[in-house]
């Protein structure tokens, strides 16, 4: 069977999870093909899979670029995401591509559609025979917002990479006086940082750091509210982090803080627990939702709008009482197995 995806290329974790995908394919002898539009275009073959990248354009030109690799590879089963969902679903309608899958994943209220961004959505989901949706989160929107069958929709996880990267970080001391906090993620108004500093200046403590690792519109705005609530000494912006150094940053910390307020599904959070990193996780991250044992959740979890419930969550750590590392990289083993998920997909990339 051929089986061509359509996704970015990069350092990326996202890209690896695909990538990793299409190497497990062309393993049980499949023909698969990933594109990618970049700044420049190539081609390569690496472990079976052909890559092709193309040079991106403007619309026109990455639509003519999707068409062409089509109307070329003549694919079964195409697999997109992301801005190639669009091209793919309609050139995959013309060439008549046997199953042409959509993987979505992200939230309205993350990408901040517009109504009609939601409608162009919608009229292209209707070209779908599979809507993959990363959470149960997704999925309710699917059928909400873009009215797509619920018979069309499948559930399926990430796994993460991050623990199989040969790379190793520092990890804190437990001995050192000071706790050390992380907070990744884009500043921007839905991640939600800004109820981790009013957190962190009602415990009336200096012996922390917070290290934010990310970048985005909202630092000036952070650093603003840091020196309001006097603890800018204990705040460490670290700025965009390569998915190498995201490793070393998650080994660092003593415990993870993501408090966002929307997540589709929320690939930093696999990643943190699957390296047995103590995380406390706003209850709207949809890769909880996969989480079979829900009782699991409630000493890590808290309600994003409210701070007194971040405190909670958090003031074990304070007083070196909080779960330990083999709790999560548990939590992790047991709900993300990379072996199920690749069987669940590929039943659905391959069935007839």
């Amino acid at each position: 069977m051929v089986v061509l995806l359509f996704y970015t290329r990069n350092q990326g974790y996202l890209s690896q999870f695909f990538e990793e995908v299409s190497v497990r394919l062309a393993e049980d002898r499949h023909e698969v093909h990933n594109f990618s539009l970049k700044s420049r275009a190539y081609q390569d073959a690496n472990n079976q899979v052909l890559l092709t990248v193309e040079k991106k354009g403007g619309y026109l030109k990455n639509y003519y670029e999707v068409f062409k690799i089509i109307k070329t590879v003549k694919p079964d089963v195409v697999l997109s995401n992301f801005s190639y969902v669009n091209p793919a679903l309609l050139f995959g309608r013309l060439f008549k591509v046997q199953k042409n899958i959509v993987w979505f994943h992200s939230l309205n209220e993350q990408t901040n559609a517009t109504a009609i961004n939601i409608f162009i959505k919608r009229c292209f989901l209707q070209l779908a025979d599979i809507v993959i949706a990363n959470s149960h989160h997704t999925k309710d929107e699917l059928c909400t917002a873009f009215q797509v069958p619920q018979a069309k929709i499948e559930t399926v996880p990430f796994w993460s990479h991050i623990s199989d990267q040969d790379v190793m970080g520092t990890k804190t001391d437990r001995s050192t006086p000071y706790l050390k906090i992380g907070c990744p993620g884009r500043l921007v108004d839905h991640k939600n940082q800004s109820l981790v500093l009013e957190a962190l200046a009602c415990f009336n403590k200096n012996d922390y750091e917070c290290h934010i690792a990310g970048s985005g519109p909202n630092e000036p705005k952070l650093r603003d509210q840091a020196a309001q609530l006097s603890i800018e000494s204990q705040l460490v912006f670290r700025g965009h982090l390569s998915a190498v150094d995201m490793i070393t940053f998650y080994q660092e910390m003593d415990v993870i803080i993501l408090p966002s307020l929307a997540e589709a599904f929320g690939l930093v959070f696999i990643e943190a627990i699957s390296l047995g990193r103590p995380v406390i996780v706003s209850s709207k991250f949809g890769a909880l939702t996969f989480i079979e044992k829900k009782d699991l959740l409630q000493q890590i979890t808290f309600d994003p709008l409210s701070r007194d419930s971040l405190i909670e969550r958090l003031t074990p750590y304070f007083n070196n009482s909080g779960l330990p590392s083999s709790y999560f990289k548990d939590l992790y083993i047991t709900n993300f197995d990379k072996d199920l998920i690749f069987g669940r997909l590929q039943n659905i990339l391959l069935k007839d």
